[in-house]
């Protein structure tokens, strides 16, 4: 069913993907590095890769995919599927339009846009002028630290976070050399994290500034300082944002982030009847 090792999906991955379709797939790299991840390919047109059954699948597909190369990979993602029978997928949703019908039609596994995305990188950053300086989170800071989280996601995703989870995240994070703060006049002002970082590239995520400190661009100064750091080390810095939020796109083009390409996360899932008999029949 054109599983593929990680080795040999590494080489498919610098074979079929242009350097910008490699930055904009950056989580490819970040399944590879999990162990016995799960990576499909037909070699030509399509790489479809997840960590494990559960988490999000992230495919690639050649700008003019064959109807019999869509039609192998939209079988390849319903078997996904069917170990989960609700997913989180991301792909180039242009791309991924042809192999996403055959899904429905086929297979009866719908697709529905959570959040558009752009993904970013930063050759050489434009740092603002600095009001106060970056640190890492102490035990001090565990308080704040789950406010902010709290707040991107009440902001970002709709939705809410449960205190007692915001607080186990802020103290994973307690002297994480990844996870960066930006303080000004003794008090936090904005935060991020370098969720993934190897020999290449650094992606950066959480992206959040205190809600009433917000336009006073303390998370471009925050973030056009960690890109100065990786930079330095050799690394590239890349980002995904959120497409249909202009104001923080602006401020990451404003901070020396180009545009490589754009993804989409959806969530897929069976059609609920499909999906119930699955479960009664898991049951029994």
């Amino acid at each position: 069913m054109f599983r593929t090792d990680a080795d040999e999906t590494k080489m498919l991955v610098e074979k079929l993907l242009d350097e910008n379709e490699q930055r904009a797939m950056n989580l490819f790299r970040l399944i590879l590095s999990s162990f016995a991840p799960f990576a499909f390919s037909d070699g030509k047109e399509f790489i479809i890769m997840q960590t494990c059954e559960t988490t999000p699948i992230w495919a690639w597909f050649c700008s003019d995919i064959s109807d019999a190369a869509a039609e192998n990979a939209a079988d390849i993602i319903a078997d996904r599927v069917s170990k989960c029978a609700d997913v989180q997928f991301n792909a180039d949703p242009n791309r991924a339009k042809k192999t996403l019908e055959i899904l429905k039609n086929k297979h009866g596994i719908s697709a529905e846009k959570r959040m558009a995305m752009t993904a970013y990188v930063c050759r050489r950053p434009v740092v603002p002028a600095a009001k106060g300086e970056m640190t890492n989170p102490t035990a001090a800071d565990k308080e704040t630290v789950a406010d902010l989280l709290a707040q991107l996601v009440e902001d970002g995703e709709h939705s809410t976070v449960p205190r007692d989870g915001a607080l186990r995240f802020a103290e994973s994070v307690v002297g994480s050399k990844r996870v960066f703060l930006w303080k000004d006049g003794g008090k936090t002002r904005a935060m991020a994290v370098v969720a993934y970082e190897d020999e290449k590239t650094a992606r950066i995520n959480t992206v959040v500034t205190e809600r009433e400190s917000r336009g006073n661009g303390y998370a471009g100064m925050l973030v056009s300082r960690m890109c100065e750091d990786l930079l330095e080390k050799g690394v590239e810095p890349m980002l995904y944002a959120d497409a249909e939020n202009p104001s923080s796109n602006r401020a990451y083009i404003k901070t020396g982030f180009e545009k490589v390409g754009e993804t989409q996360k959806l969530e897929v899932y069976l059609n609920r009847q499909e999906a119930a008999l699955r479960i009664r029949s898991k049951a029994t």
